[in-house]
């Protein structure tokens, strides 16, 4: 009889543990689930910052243009916003693609294959890697955009 109640005592206390093994992977899963879809909100955010950024400099540069007497720089500040015209229209590509990348991410079905889920995975990381080159891209163009304004002024004060 002891012998019994042993017995089902230990399977009692495997099957408890087992039960919170799984309830802790689950809950570990949904909790990597959340922090993905964090991280992919703040990837969109980012870029949608950045595309604010390529269209006031692409504003700026169209605006500097419009005014400018001197042809060179005219046609310095037009390349300047084309190039932010492009920025711009690559980051909305991007973001699309984001967007797109967060609901497979969101598909369960999709999530349950383990090779799927991996390359799930990478593409996000291509994703935030992408961003942040091209977060430097945008301050490069920022940083072209004001020795092109200290040159003008230069150029100004030397008329």
């Amino acid at each position: 009889m002891l012998n019994k109640a042993s017995i089902m005592l230990t399977l009692l206390l495997l099957l408890g543990t087992t039960l919170g093994f799984a309830q802790q992977k689950e809950h570990q899963q949904m909790q990597q689930q959340m922090n993905q879809m964090q991280n992919m909100q703040q990837m969109m955010q980012h870029m949608n910052q950045m595309m604010e950024r390529t269209q006031t400099l692409s504003q700026e540069m169209n605006r500097r243009m419009e005014q400018t007497q001197n042809e060179q720089m005219r046609n310095q500040y037009q390349m300047m916003n084309r190039m932010g015209e492009q920025l711009h229209l690559m980051l909305g590509n991007m973001k699309n693609a984001a967007e797109r990348c967060n609901l497979m991410q969101q598909d369960k079905v999709m999530m349950q294959n383990k090779e799927m889920k991996q390359d799930m995975d990478r593409l996000r990381q291509h994703l935030q890697d992408m961003t942040s080159q091209m977060d430097e891209a945008v301050n490069s163009m920022e940083r072209m955009t004001k020795r092109l304004q200290e040159q003008a002024a230069k150029g100004t004060a030397q008329n």
